[in-house]
């Protein structure tokens, strides 16, 4: 399709459109995206598809006096689409269920931040061919060492302009670019011709920041290390986490459970807990969305509110203030929102998520952390995931590996792990100085103490 047009002309249309209808409409918005994107999917460590193409779309939300809200979106821009997407708006608004607790749309902002670096033209102007030399490095690591038997991969780049506009004078754009790559590889043992799988993945704002053949090599030594596993028996001993295991245990949970919705419907682990000390004071997490090249960083949120600092937890300590709002959850609260609405498209309303959700890095060097420890758990994925309403986590420990005397030894064979998370809060005991980033995550290796190990060695 041709994709050049004028998308603030467009949005405004549709509001237009809103406008001239005899309804009893409080307010309206509408939300335009424009994507460029490139595709590339490695199988079997050769290329198989490869795409370059364009995804544009609109969406409406109305509200009438009583809060009962319709939503409709096209991906079709012509007079005929856009009024039959406005007729069904206000359709679906008329038969929904009206809303005590919906009080208005965000009014006109007069500051937006300024954040650097959150678009790169190099990403625009890259072409299948150009991404060539990044997708070889990543075959060129499976294919030079012997153990490596296959890989899976993809390639992806996208270039969006948003356009935020509605009724109460919210008028915003903003322009976007993301590359990822991701990569798993199986390796195989040649002695005992065990097999074992690894994966890594980078997202990042520049394309001077992707090493997709680090990517590709941490996603191997990740599956090499997790051959010759072995059962342990049960044990009470210190677990580390990784950066990946720390956000999937640590960050991710602490972000669904300040979710404003999760926490209203009282489906988070955290309800009666705001101003209370939940865990050791070597814990500060926030929520940035101003740091300057981040994948999480913009200067608005998906409903045209600034994006902004939050912290959630300090010291130790969840502040009453820490949770994270749309402009729906924060006026039911009573509170400003914190700029956290976020779309997966133009297909969906609003929801809420996180920017750049730090736990702050600490004093101990990721040597100092491990050599204490006579006997404990190095940890880096578990496929489970806490309870997040009871804060209770029980699962299988999938790339983990026995430490004893400081150092790393062999991988765990069907091994598990339980805790509740205030009790992993609590029994923190050390987080490193080293950091790494996973998307919108950023997190630092993690010594907690006193874990329960739940082996399956049964031997005397």
């Amino acid at each position: 399709m041709n994709n050049e047009f004028d998308p603030h002309r467009l949005v405004q249309k549709v509001i237009n459109l809103v406008e001239t209808k005899n309804t009893n409409i409080k307010c309206s918005e509408a939300y335009l995206n424009k994507d460029q994107y490139l595709n590339v999917d490695i199988e079997e460590n050769s290329i198989k598809y490869s795409k370059l193409g364009f995804e544009n779309g609109i969406s409406i939300r109305i509200f009438d006096k009583n809060g009962a809200c319709g939503f409709s979106f096209t991906n079709k821009f012509d007079k005929k689409k856009l009024d039959e997407m406005v007729k069904k708006a206000i359709k679906l608004m008329k038969g929904a269920t009206p809303d005590i607790d919906f009080k208005n749309l965000p009014e006109k902002h007069k500051k937006y931040p300024k954040i650097n670096n959150l678009y790169d033209k190099n990403i625009k102007n890259l072409e299948i061919e150009d991404a060539s030399e990044y997708i070889q490095d990543v075959i060129d690591v499976c294919k030079n060492d012997e153990s490596a038997i296959s890989q899976s991969a993809e390639f992806k780049t996208n270039c969006s302009e948003i356009f935020i506009l509605n009724s109460n004078g919210i008028d915003i754009s903003r322009k976007e670019t993301i590359c990822s790559i991701i990569s798993n590889i199986i390796a195989k043992d040649k002695t005992t011709k065990e097999t074992s799988y690894g994966d890594d993945w980078q997202l990042i704002r520049n394309l001077k920041d992707l090493d997709a053949k680090k990517v590709a090599q941490n996603a191997l030594k990740s599956a090499k290390r997790n051959l010759k596993r072995k059962k342990i028996k049960s044990m009470k001993v210190p677990v580390i986490l990784t950066p990946r295991s720390t956000i999937s245990l640590i960050l991710k949970p602490i972000s669904l459970a300040i979710n404003a919705e999760n926490f209203q419907y009282k489906r988070s682990f955290l309800v009666g807990h705001k101003g209370d000390k939940i865990g050791s004071e070597l814990i500060t997490i926030e929520d940035n969305g101003l740091i300057d090249g981040s994948i999480g960083s913009s200067i608005s949120d998906d409903e045209g509110v600034p994006c902004r600092n939050k912290t959630i937890i300090n010291d130790g300590k969840f502040l009453n203030d820490g949770l994270l709002h749309n402009s729906y959850t924060a006026a039911k609260e009573g509170v400003e929102s914190t700029g956290n609405a976020i779309r997966s498209s133009y297909t969906s309303p609003p929801g809420i998520g996180v920017n750049n959700f730090i736990l702050t890095s600490g004093n101990s060097s990721k040597q100092e952390i491990f050599q204490d420890i006579s006997k404990g758990i190095l940890l880096d994925y578990t496929g489970d995931s806490p309870n997040i309403s009871t804060g209770d986590f029980s699962g299988l420990i999938l790339h983990g590996n026995l430490i004893i005397d400081g150092e790393i030894k062999h991988p765990l064979n069907e091994t598990m792990l339980g805790i509740n998370l205030f009790d992993l809060f609590n029994n923190i005991s050390a987080i490193s100085k080293q950091s790494k980033a996973y998307g919108q995550y950023k997190a630092p290796y993690v010594k907690i103490e006193n874990v329960q190990i739940i082996g399956s060695d049964r031997k005397n």
